[in-house]
């Protein structure tokens, strides 16, 4: 159910990071390249190689806090976005935001890690 769950919301953030890429270019305004490919690498590729992971060695995610990767993943991207956003819409004080994002996303990251490396030893 886990690795579905991130199969899922990547195809998602698939469909998003390609709306605003196809918006930039018939816009030809390209300020949010940046969100765009945040929301490409780690909405569509990095949670889709979780869920492909997690489908394909369930050992990985057995642990108790395997579910709260998901809910970490998204937290991160989300609030990582809004801040990439706002400051490549001229918002420079939202560079905090964009930086606890990027600290949610790396810290869910290691606990990833560490779950597969784990899920791995049998």
């Amino acid at each position: 159910m886990l690795a579905e769950r991130f199969i899922k919301s990547a195809v998602i953030y698939v469909i998003i990071g390609m709306a605003l890429g196809v918006h930039m270019g018939m816009s030809q305004d390209h300020s949010q390249m940046p969100a765009h490919a945040h929301i490409n690498l780690v909405g569509w590729v990095s949670m889709a190689l979780m869920g492909l992971i997690y489908k394909t060695w369930p050992k990985t995610g057995e642990h108790r806090l395997a579910p709260l990767t998901f809910w970490l993943a998204h937290l991160g991207l989300i609030v990582m976005i809004a801040g990439v956003a706002m400051i490549y819409a001229g918002h420079a004080e939202f560079e905090p935001v964009a930086g606890i994002g990027s600290l949610i996303t790396f810290a869910n990251m290691l606990l990833f890690a560490f779950l597969v490396w784990r899920g791995l030893q049998d």
